[in-house]
Formats: C-alpha cells, sequence, structure tokens
C-alpha cells in the first residue's frame, strides 16, 4: 500500500470511530435514539478503540515489519467488534421489567464503529508494506 493510502484509511478510521462514539445513535426505541453512552460497558469499546488508533498511529508513525503491533491491532479490533456486537444485543437493558411496544431497531454507530475498527486494521496490516514514491 502507499504512504498516502494507509494514512488516508487510518484516518478514516479513526473519524469513524469517534462520530460512532459521539454522534451517531446506536440504536433506535421508535423515535428515541440510544446513544453509545447509555449502554452498560460502554467502556470497553471506548476503551479498545482509543488503544486501536495508538497502534495504528504507532504503526503508522514507525513503519516496519513488527508482529507484534499487528496482532495486536487484529486484537484489539476484535475486541473492539465484539464489544459492538454484545451491545446490539443488549437493547433490552433499557427499559427494566417494561416491556417497550416498540421493537428496538440498530441504530448506524454499531456498523459505523465495526468499518472504523475494519479500516484502523486495515491501516496497520497495510504499514507493514509502505511503499514509497520515486517522484520527488
Amino acid at each position: 500500500m502507499s504512504k498516502v493510502v494507509v494514512r488516508v484509511v487510518a484516518v478514516a478510521g479513526a473519524a469513524g470511530a469517534l462520530i460512532a462514539a459521539l454522534g451517531l445513535p446506536w440504536a433506535w426505541y421508535g423515535d428515541r435514539a440510544v446513544h453509545l453512552t447509555e449502554f452498560p460497558g460502554w467502556v470497553w469499546y471506548a476503551g479498545a478503540a482509543v488503544l486501536l488508533n495508538v497502534v495504528t498511529a504507532g504503526a503508522i508513525v514507525v513503519p516496519g515489519r513488527r508482529g507484534w503491533l499487528l496482532l495486536a491491532a487484529g486484537g484489539l479490533g476484535v475486541v473492539t467488534i465484539v464489544a459492538v456486537v454484545v451491545m446490539t444485543r443488549y437493547a433490552d437493558v433499557f427499559l427494566g421489567p417494561v416491556v417497550p411496544a416498540v421493537r428496538p431497531s440498530l441504530g448506524p454507530g454499531g456498523p459505523v464503529a465495526v468499518l472504523a475498527a475494519l479500516a484502523s486494521m486495515t491501516a496497520v496490516a497495510g504499514s507493514r508494506y509502505l511503499r514509497f514514491s520515486r517522484s520527488r
């Protein structure tokens, strides 16, 4: 991958994680939007996403064939994606024993978070095989 493509993919992953965490609803109860911070255990996703982006930045700033960064990014990416999947199945927790008249539906936050994690993992994998341009 070229250096520019790797950086663009890394920035897209970081921006996607930030937008998913702060701006997009992760579930809908009728007209009520449920954001990330309303889920129990949301800190697991936030922590894994932050660490994944730190590892991604480290892999890009100091490129090389360090296998542990690829393993760390893969592990953090899997933790991030699993956290998203668990939270999308956790929507029934919000109302407690009350049975909602409206069935919850998936919001755009979860899918954007998964795509952001995949973009970050792609950037780390691509940073191992950087090609530098020969032109000035």
